[in-house]
Order: C-alpha cells, then structure tokens, then sequence
C-alpha cells in the first residue's frame, strides 16, 4: 500500500475515486429522504439548476466579487503578516508578546466577528475584514515558522558577519522563509473563501456575492433548496480547485505539513 502511495498517479487516482464516493453518498443520502427538493437534492436536479444558472451572467458577477473581497481581505490579512511575522521570528521577545494576541484571533467565535464589523463598517465591508481576521493568524504562523525552520548555522553565519538587523531579515530570511508562506497562503486562501461566502450571508449583504445568490434563493422559495445545492456545489468546485494548487505548491516546494 506504502510504494502504491508513493507513485505518481497514485494521488490523482485516489483524488477522483473520492470525488465518485462523495456523488454516490450524494445520491443515496437525496433518495434515502424521498421528499424531493425540501430536504436534501438529489444530484440530478441539482446540476440541472446549475446549468440554468451558469448559462447566466448573475452567478458569474457573484463569484468575482466574493472573489474580489477575499483577495482584498487577505492581501491586508498577508501584509500585516508578512511584516509582524518577519519582525516575530527574528525577535524571540516580540513573539512571546505577540501569542496572546494570536491565540485572540484563533480561538475567538468568526460570527462574533461578523456582528462587531457589520455594525462598525456595514455589510458590504464587513466580509473583507472577516477574512482578514481568519487568515492574518495563519498567515502569521507561517511566516514565523519559516523564519523559524532556518538552520542554527545560517543564523551564526548571520551573526559573525554583523549585517545588522534589517538587512539580513529581509535579504536572507524572507527568502528562506518563502517556502512556508507560500503554502500558508496556498493552505489559507480556501477557507477564507469560505469565510466569505459565510459572512455575506450572515451580514445580509445585498451586493453581489455567492452569499448574497443563496439569500436570495432561500428568501424566494424557502421549499426548494436546489438553488442552494447548485451554488454550494460552485463554491465547493472552486475551493476544491484551490486545495488542489495548495497540495501541488507543498509538492513543488518539498514543504512538510
């Protein structure tokens, strides 16, 4: 089993006979209900509403502004981390006073979040900084473990030479360190797309947005919950898209979970 792991398509063979098990639990889960469309959609009618809403414009407008807010949160959530982060794992005394703050952002309730930044920037904004407070953490994480992986006798080397702070940081330790933050935002980005797509539903948002598409659905015909189905399916597809460029980006880089 070990050396069949190990070869190349072993990955991918395993990747699609996982996707084949996901549809039949799928199917039998929908049949297993028999009350059509109220509980749990049967794939067969679920990509048949995908189909009338891809053939559309509406969904596509949706992905790129749920898009669009992820990246904006995250490329805030990535320069604040990329820049403490630096700052932490070269200055042991900084990351010591900087972990209760981290464990603030992990642990604390996402929704608590959600309720705190639709009342202090509305719900058009409030997505954007929800992201942002879910992916600094990890973000943050990686940056200092990168820092942090690098061999003792690179660090002396840095010492003996006395290239002060700043420029060793930035010259050799960042770049070391790359590797790891690579696949911190490859690992990230995902689940911040989720958090998205989450936050918009909360916040009630009616800009455009795939959390937005679902309240509207939901509000139309609360009885049918194909819609929802087919826009959770886009959802899915894309995140597993990007888990996919995550996995391939650890394998390139020879980085270890």
């Amino acid at each position: 089993m070990r050396k069949f792991i190990t070869k190349p398509y072993a990955y991918p063979l395993l990747y699609t006979l996982g996707i084949a098990f996901v549809f039949a639990l799928w199917f039998v889960i929908s049949l297993s209900q028999g009350q059509g469309n109220l509980v749990f959609p049967s794939p067969i009618s679920t990509f048949s509403k995908l189909g009338e809403l891809l053939s559309g414009s509406y969904i596509y407008k949706c992905i790129g502004w749920t898009l669009l807010r992820t990246l904006e949160g995250f490329a805030i959530a990535f320069g604040g981390a990329l820049l403490l982060g630096s700052l932490a794992g070269a200055l042991k005394p900084l990351q010591i006073f900087l972990k209760p703050l981290i464990i603030v952002f992990k642990s604390a309730p996402t929704a608590a979040f959600v309720f705190l930044f639709l009342v202090l920037s509305g719900s058009s904004k409030a997505p954007i900084y929800i992201v942002v407070i879910l992916a600094f953490p990890i973000l943050y994480d990686a940056v200092v473990g990168g820092i942090n992986s690098i061999p003792s006798e690179i660090n002396d080397a840095i010492k003996v030479d006395r290239g002060g702070f700043f420029y060793p940081l930035f010259t050799i330790h960042i770049p070391l360190a790359a590797p790891y933050v690579l696949v911190g935002v490859a690992s990230s980005f995902a689940l911040s797309f989720k958090t998205s797509i989450m936050a918009e539903i909360i916040t009630g948002s009616t800009n455009y947005g795939l959390g937005n598409l679902i309240t509207v659905y939901r509000n139309g015909d609360p009885s049918d919950l194909t819609p929802i189905f087919a826009i959770a399916f886009v959802a899915i597809v894309l995140i597993l898209l990007i888990d996919l460029l995550a996995y391939f980006l650890k394998r390139l880089l020879k980085v270890d979970e």
